[in-house]
């Protein structure tokens, strides 16, 4: 993959100089409907964990001492908004937990100014357990979806759909796993268009509801209610058909396929670059890091860079390239907190 130009850099650190810090709280974005518990485990290599687990089954049970382990804010309607206002940008979550839950979301997300005004605490808290095995962070999740299983359009009161009129983008996430998402984001996308406000759509991996993702693409991706359709190049496989694209010449192909039937602009992340495809098709390299401290996460940061850049009106280029760079940031953090923008021009700075 050929090195990010100079003079992108110098173009993106220009625009971030100049936005003036207070109109940034001007914009609001509302996101729904996802909150997790995420709780990790830092372990050995696969092989080495899984033999070390077989020795304690055979001996009946035991103890498997040694393994860091931290608790954080999870979920990727929650990651983004934390992404968004860590940025300045007036966000509000719309989700259903418990009232624990609600405690958590204002540890990690209230005190970076998440409005969590319209978290609903009433329903069953949603806990990951993400086992992240070797150097290259290989993730096995094991999770229990508690209310967001079944989050749905007839939750949202006065309030949640006055808010939604008033922002400036909606996003509906991880619609995987939720039973009643295809609905959910069908309604608050109508909803959305009627008040003409632009509208965002990520499905997290669809591998689980193969069924239903002929539905979902009559339902919500083919119709003009759906503005930005962000993914990741195992996402792209499943709903392109192309499910042997592995170099970028055959993502990108797959990607000018799938948008042949699609109305909203779609926005693809992979690990080497990220690429836009509207009539035209911009393509932008990653920033490559040279000690990745965890993926889970890496996709929620990316939309959120996407986000601000959109609703901030950054050209496709300048704006892939700010989103790749809050992705690698994030991923290469000692402390899985996502950059400020001051956070942003520093790094920037540092490349140039």
């Amino acid at each position: 993959m050929e090195p990010l130009t100079t003079s992108l850099k110098k173009q993106v650190l220009n625009r971030l100089t100049k936005i003036p810090i207070d109109s940034l709280r001007e914009k609001h974005v509302v996101l729904l409907p996802d909150f997790f518990v995420d709780h990790f485990l830092t372990l050995d290599e696969y092989e080495k964990t899984t033999t070390d687990m077989k020795q304690i089954v055979n001996q009946s049970g035991g103890n498997l001492p040694g393994i860091p382990q931290k608790i954080q804010q999870g979920g990727n309607a929650a990651n983004t908004a934390l992404a968004l206002a860590r940025l300045g940008i007036k966000t509000h979550l719309i989700c259903r937990t418990d009232p624990l839950g609600a405690y958590i979301l204002q540890f990690f997300l209230g005190k970076h100014g998440v409005d969590l005004t319209h978290v609903k605490t009433d329903g069953k808290l949603a806990i990951t357990t993400a086992m992240e095995f070797g150097k290259n962070h290989l993730n096995v999740m094991i999770g229990d979806t508690g209310s967001v299983a079944d989050f749905s359009f007839d939750i949202l009161d006065e309030q949640d759909l006055s808010l939604i009129e008033s922002s400036d983008l909606v996003g509906v996430v991880n619609w995987t796993l939720n039973r009643k998402g295809t609905t959910l984001a069908r309604d608050v996308f109508k909803y959305a268009k009627k008040h003409n406000k632009k509208t965002f759509f990520d499905s997290g991996d669809p591998s689980l509801r193969k069924n239903e993702i002929t539905e979902l693409q009559q339902t919500i991706l083919t119709t003009k209610e759906l503005d930005i359709f962000g993914l990741n190049e195992n996402e792209l496989r499943q709903y392109s058909g192309c499910t042997s694209a592995t170099t970028k010449d055959a993502l990108l192909d797959a990607a000018r396929t799938l948008k042949k039937q699609m109305h909203a602009r779609i926005d693809l992340h992979t690990a080497n670059f990220s690429c836009t495809i509207t009539d035209s098709c911009t393509v932008v390299p990653t920033i490559q890091v040279s000690s990745i401290k965890r993926t889970t996460g890496a996709g929620d940061a990316w939309n959120a860079g996407d986000i601000f850049a959109d609703i901030l009106g950054f050209p496709d280029e300048e704006r892939l390239m700010f989103a790749n760079t809050i992705a690698a940031m994030y991923i290469s953090s000692p402390n899985p907190l996502h950059p400020t923008l001051s956070n942003l021009i520093a790094f920037l700075q540092k490349q140039i």
